[in-house]
């Protein structure tokens, strides 16, 4: 609950239109008065995650494949690291759509909320109608997707052979 509120807080004290209105967090609780204005957007964030989650478990084995295997622990940790970053840089572009309709749900401090449909067509209506202006920011979002995920693959792999160690229990080597 805590890590959700924390984002439509973020959301809405970023927005210029609110800055005179709400100074900071304790101040908007005053302004959020139904449970329901907390949670803005969870959908999205629900439907985001579990498509870029299944994305990437389902092709991470198929492009870890097509890698040269690895001689050393570092040029394992090196392919961990590339494979991690590439599925999450498609990953995030993909739905990248997706976080700008979340965010535009979550800057929103009506008391109605708007349903997943009525908040497409509002920026579909705000940006001009034009897909690309949709995919304004990506190429910031499609870089810091690189290297977060790849560090976070990378580390994983490495932690999970040295909590699980296959055949050869000291090597990391695939």
């Amino acid at each position: 609950k805590q890590w959700y509120q924390r984002r439509v807080r973020g959301s809405l004290l970023l927005t210029p239109a609110f800055h005179g209105k709400i100074k900071n967090t304790f101040d908007l609780r005053h302004h959020l008065t139904s449970i329901s204005m907390w949670y803005r957007g969870l959908s999205l964030i629900l439907i985001r995650n579990c498509t870029t989650n299944s994305l990437f478990f389902l092709l991470r084995s198929p492009l870890r494949d097509l890698l040269p295997p690895g001689s050393s622990r570092q040029t394992c940790f090196l392919n961990d690291f590339i494979c991690g970053a590439m599925l999450g840089g498609l990953n995030s572009s993909l739905i990248y759509p997706v976080n700008v309709v979340k965010s535009y749900q979550q800057k929103q401090m009506t008391r109605q909320n708007q349903s997943l449909i009525s908040s497409c067509k509002a920026v579909l209506i705000e940006r001009n109608y034009k897909i690309r202006s949709i995919y304004y920011g990506v190429q910031l979002n499609f870089t810091r997707a690189l290297i977060t995920w790849g560090i976070i693959n990378a580390t994983y792999e490495f932690c999970m052979s040295v909590l699980q160690p296959r055949d050869n229990s000291e090597d990391y080597v695939r």
